[in-house]
């Protein structure tokens, strides 16, 4: 599966942060393997990926969540910017974020990253740990925000 990653990594061009249509029909087949799939890919994106602890509070969705959910954070380009955060229309969607060795993750949306640049992603401990241990911190990689 990993390697259908690094083939939409290929596709990505010099000045473009956002994949095309080529980069979601590959996440698409991607994500079938791994037998979840929420309805389907809206965009991929290339980004950082760090991690955070959900549990100090509410989220900017007025959920509460633990660190051992599998949970995630977007930029405040992501989430957008609304009288009430809690009707952003991010809130409860999903990402899947891909790592080395095939490794992916589903995180549901239920915050947003006030220090995130435009494509980044603020993981869970528990949704980053499935990915790479904690004390790597920071990695660049692929991901796609899903309905």
């Amino acid at each position: 599966m990993f390697s259908i990653v690094k083939s939409v990594k290929a596709m990505k061009g010099a000045t473009r942060r956002t994949l095309t249509v080529g980069a979601v029909a590959a996440g698409i087949a991607a994500t079938s393997a791994l037998g979840a799939s929420p309805a389907s890919a809206e965009t991929w994106h290339y980004g950082s990926i760090t991690w955070y602890n959900p549990s100090v509070g509410v989220g900017a969705c007025g959920e509460w969540h633990g660190d051992n959910e599998l949970v995630a954070a977007v930029s405040p380009q992501m989430y957008g910017s609304y009288p009430n955060p809690n009707n952003s229309p991010v809130c409860g969607k999903y990402v899947i974020v891909y790592a080395a060795g095939g490794k992916a993750v589903w995180a549901k949306i239920v915050d947003r990253c006030a220090n995130c640049a435009a494509y980044d992603v603020d993981l869970s401990p528990a949704a980053f740990g499935v990915l790479a241990d904690l004390g790597v911190g920071r990695f660049s990689t692929y991901w796609a925000d899903y309905i």
